[in-house]
């Protein structure tokens, strides 16, 4: 199994920005696969104000710093209105490029 951590500086979720103090995708890649699983991904983003993401699924829109575009639906796992954890749900698009 591999894992990558993926620093990421611009994030939306479901098309509105969100301003972030830290953002980053954990993508893991199991052994005989060509690519992450639906649910082999996770993002943790920090918000500097408090901000209201309700339960549900999300569609995730960021980019890394290098310029990669990352893409796609996850379920929020955690949120204290600062501190928010989301879940793949679905295809990451852009992962191919991200990890080559």
């Amino acid at each position: 199994m591999k894992s990558w951590r993926l620093l990421l500086c611009d994030l939306a979720i479901n098309d509105v920005p969100v301003e972030v103090t830290y953002a980053d995708l954990f993508v893991v890649l199991r052994e005989g696969d060509h690519r992450p699983g639906p649910n082999d991904w996770e993002a943790t983003v920090t918000t500097p104000d408090r901000r209201h993401v309700p339960p549900g699924r999300h569609h995730l829109h960021a980019h890394t710093p290098d310029g990669l575009v990352l893409a796609g639906p996850a379920l929020l796992l955690f949120s204290d209105g600062h501190q928010h954890h989301l879940r793949g749900d679905g295809a990451l698009v852009g992962v191919d490029e991200a990890l080559a």
